[in-house]
């Protein structure tokens, strides 16, 4: 029985329990049995100050080589935007922290594609900390499929670009459990995830647009779908603050529509929540999302998935299993944009999909058996 150590964000959105939902599909579809013991990187970060808060010290460290393998990720810890951190990233660990880990280290299904600006003193920081990796033979990233091989490239080149593995998320290999307790929806309808930090996040020079005319956008979106194609609505939170934008936005649809045409998925943080939630968009007509998972596993699905967010990652998804003309970035008259994509109907590149996922999986067993042969752990792999 393979012990993993796995550090990530478990207590964030359900977006990121689909992420490692699907992470273990992985292990399961390579048939590595593994006892998993996870950690919550939230109570690492400088604003937490409770009791339980997690410390990237030598205790730590020493935790770490209790185990066979270290697993950082999946989400956008790489990110290297994050003001005040050592190395410019949401994994704020010091490298000689790093260096007292003797044990594997997988950093996995990580976003290194900043969406916010990032500090000029961060390019330095996080470029020290790529050649550090460079030389480290411990430890290995792989780059989930959201642009960030790119952003390496561009702002680091291809030398340090060269150290990373390119996989899929995680997030494209999880299926939820159907269960009895879903929505009971008699009539057909789109699934619509909205948010408010998506107007907050850095637009990269694109034209912005504030709040009164986003949900204007949204109004024209949203009757367009119960009038013209005569389905319901179902919005869908992620996390609490997707609670507070879909509740400023109801205010603005007529009362007919309120009562009889809008539905609001619950808000709640598990797994069961997660695979509530992401039924809703399993089983539904139309998938129109802010969220990154939201668009990942709408696609897996196989569902007609609709980008709307000013992240770039969201758009490079689409971009590779979408046609054209399938994501927008939320800028003055999207809801024009959004309404001739619906009309023409396009769906996710399956066969493709599924010829990058199969990369993945080689990926991962690749490395379990690595693990076994160096580390003579025993691990039943085909």
């Amino acid at each position: 029985m393979l012990k993993i150590l796995h550090i990530a964000s478990f207590q964030g959105n359900i977006g990121d329990n689909a992420s490692h939902l699907g992470f273990l599909s992985i292990l399961k579809a390579i048939k590595v049995e593994a006892e998993i013991k996870t950690l919550e990187i939230r109570k690492a970060y400088r604003n937490y100050n409770l009791a339980d808060k997690l410390v990237f010290d030598a205790s730590f460290a020493e935790l770490a080589n209790t185990f066979d393998c270290i697993i950082f990720g999946g989400g956008g810890f790489l990110d290297y935007w994050v003001e005040g951190s050592i190395n410019g990233t949401t994994l704020d660990i010091d490298n000689n922290i790093f260096d007292l880990i003797k044990k594997p280290i997988l950093i996995s299904s990580i976003g290194s594609n900043p969406h916010r600006k990032v500090p000029v003193e961060n390019y330095k920081k996080f470029e020290s900390f790529l050649n550090f990796v460079k030389s480290n033979e411990s430890i290995q990233i792989a780059l989930r499929n959201d642009g960030s091989s790119e952003s390496i490239t561009k702002d680091f080149g291809d030398d340090l670009a060269s150290i990373f593995h390119q996989i899929l998320d995680h997030g494209f290999f999880y299926n939820p459990i159907s269960t009895s307790n879903s929505l009971s929806i008699e009539k057909e309808y789109a699934a619509i995830n909205i948010t408010n930090d998506q107007l907050e996040m850095y637009n990269e020079g694109r034209k912005s647009i504030d709040k009164k005319s986003y949900f204007k956008e949204l109004e024209k979106l949203v009757t367009f779908i119960i009038e013209e194609k005569k389905l319901k609505v179902v919005f869908v939170p992620h996390i609490y603050s997707d609670v507070i934008a879909i509740s400023e936005f109801i205010q603005t649809l007529p009362d007919h529509f309120m009562r009889s045409e809008i539905i609001i998925a619950p808000c709640y943080q598990s797994d069961k929540a997660t695979d509530f939630n992401f039924n809703i968009y399993k089983n539904s007509n139309l998938v129109i999302a802010s969220r990154y998972h939201a668009n990942v596993c709408s696609m897996k699905f196989g569902k007609q998935t609709i980008g709307l967010s000013p992240l770039r990652r969201i758009k490079h998804i689409h971009n590779q299993f979408m046609p054209e003309d399938t994501s927008f970035f939320i800028e003055e008259n999207f809801s024009e944009k959004v309404i001739n994509s619906i009309n023409k109907r396009h769906l996710p590149d399956l066969d493709k999909l599924n010829n990058e996922k199969q990369k993945t999986i080689n990926f991962y067993s690749h490395f379990f058996k690595d693990l076994e042969r160096n580390k003579s752990i025993t691990v039943n792999i085909n």
